[in-house]
């Protein structure tokens, strides 16, 4: 069978302009990808008529099915429908079972419907329309018998994605002769560049299954992805080279398709048993907040400290001995958490001038992190690579511990 290449088509000058996040196109994307089929190219175009119709057409001249979100809504500007229709040579009807579908949902809101929704069940002659229990624009799938095919959604997250998954799913799955299997290897205190160099002969010699090293904030992660017949086989090629990722990075590498590396310290605090305390100087408590993000967190999290300045941090843990260096500092900071809410383990973080430095007090026992600083790039980008520094630390030795 043919490979099929998907592309898909973000309208609305909003888009355009920056002013709202185009999450669908990722959505879209991610799903595509995890039906085995191709996507090459992915577009954004306002809310022009004639612009939207060569960015339509342009589309099916290089891909078998075109996915576009935005543009169905029931105002003048709403013309993704028109436009489709007049690509392929339809005209417009009354879909009489989605004008009824829309005035259910006016009645069931108690709402009068205005008369200009009535538009939003305007079809394509001919088209297959995918009916929108989220909201009052359906979508439909317009085909032109030569194996192409242009699927509009409407653009809200919370009705395309219901759109997708139930009803456009089932439509390309046949088209789709492999599925893609992905494993993500996280990494913490590994640049994207040395990682890559790590593993440079996988990733330049990889086929099948593939290796790719990416970036994120503060950290990194290798993807590795395979195609095969179903999820069993996909498992059995990509496992092997999730092995030898694990074995190359060693330490750096903190799990394998985890969300965070807060997720794993929760995971390592439960098995452990034990409570930790957070004594932070300039990240606004960052540190504390994504932990207690995790589900379960709040039984292993004991009272913390939070302050701009370790002045203020000094004084309100009730110290009076001197700060010193930074690993001086941190340590002092991590014992004296500890000790003043009883915690198992503290933890001290300080973020100056884009600089830190952090320490781990755990069994009487304190770790510190060599005083180890970044190079400045902005407030946020340093406060995110300190606490995921502090994190990957306990992680550590909570590991040790656990041994």
């Amino acid at each position: 069978m043919e490979r099929k290449r998907c592309e898909i088509l973000s309208v609305g000058t909003e888009l355009l302009l920056g002013d709202t996040l185009n999450t669908n196109a990722h959505f879209l994307a991610k799903g595509l990808s995890n039906l085995g089929l191709d996507v090459y190219f992915q577009m954004v175009v306002g809310d022009n008529p004639q612009r939207l119709k060569e960015a339509m057409q342009k589309a099916l001249e290089r891909s078998h099915f075109l996915l576009v979100s935005g543009g169905l809504g029931p105002t003048q500007d709403d013309l993704t429908k028109e436009i489709a229709a007049e690509v392929f040579g339809k005209k417009m009807v009354m879909h009489e079972e989605s004008l009824r579908e829309l005035k259910r949902f006016y009645e069931l809101n108690h709402r009068v419907m205005p008369k200009s929704n009535e538009k939003q069940a305007m079809m394509p002659q001919g088209a297959r329309v995918l009916q929108n229990p989220q909201g009052t624009a359906p979508g439909c799938i317009l085909e032109d018998g030569k194996g192409r095919a242009v699927i509009l959604m409407p653009g809200p997250p919370r009705e395309l994605q219901p759109m997708f998954e139930n009803l456009v799913v089932p439509f390309l799955r046949p088209y789709s002769a492999v599925v893609l299997v992905s494993r993500n290897v996280r990494v913490v205190g590994l640049g994207e560049s040395t990682m890559a160099e790590m593993l440079n002969d996988l990733i330049q010699e990889g086929v099948n299954p593939t290796v790719a090293p990416y970036a994120r904030s503060g950290e990194a992660y290798v993807r590795i992805t395979a195609r095969a017949k179903n999820e069993e086989e996909g498992s059995a090629l990509t496992q092997p080279m999730v092995d030898e990722v694990l074995s190359r990075l060693g330490a750096h590498a903190y799990g394998v398709d985890v969300e965070n590396v807060e997720s794993c310290v929760v995971d390592l605090l439960k098995k452990s048993k034990m409570r930790v305390s957070f004594a932070d100087c300039g990240t606004g408590a960052l540190a504390l907040s994504r932990l207690s993000a995790v589900p379960d967190a709040a039984g292993f999290l004991a009272p913390g400290f939070s302050a701009q300045t370790c002045d203020d941090l000094k004084a309100a843990l009730g110290m009076t001995q001197p700060l010193g260096s930074p690993e001086e500092t941190t340590t002092a900071l991590a014992k004296t958490v500890q000790r003043k809410t009883g915690a198992d383990i503290g933890l001290a973080l300080v973020v100056r001038e884009g600089n830190y430095a952090c320490a781990v007090t755990f069994m009487d026992d304190t770790t510190t992190a060599g005083g180890r600083y970044v190079q400045s790039r902005d407030a946020a980008y340093t406060k995110t690579v300190a606490v995921n520094a502090a994190f990957d630390l306990l992680r550590k030795r909570l590991m040790q511990y656990l041994k």
